[in-house]
């Protein structure tokens, strides 16, 4: 049997904005959050919706879990979801800053 995963990582990519929310499965309590609608991260990066915005993004977010006391996530790519682009850079990015997938 697998054990579950407590902590669920949710991406949302406009073609402005790039979201990505850490929520707890047992109630749904978003834990952590980044987004590029955020000022501080806005005046870092030229653009807000491409991949270096997305690397900032998921560095934050690692960041950011790890205050929270969360030690790794999990992530259900989406069926036909492709992994590359904006998606990629962002995970690669999160898990390189110390936040691996489980």
């Amino acid at each position: 049997m697998r054990a579950p995963k407590p902590h669920i990582l949710k991406l949302f990519l406009s073609n402005k904005y790039t979201y990505a929310q850490i929520l707890r499965k047992s109630d749904g309590n978003v834990l952590a959050a980044a987004s590029t609608i955020e000022k501080d991260l806005r005046k870092d990066c030229p653009s807000t919706s491409d991949k270096p915005a997305s690397v900032l993004v998921g560095k934050l977010l690692a960041e950011r879990a790890q205050q929270a006391g969360i030690s790794a996530v999990h992530w259900d790519r989406k069926y036909g979801q492709k992994y590359h682009g904006k998606v990629k850079e962002l995970l690669v990015s999160m898990q390189e800053a110390g936040l691996p997938l489980n």
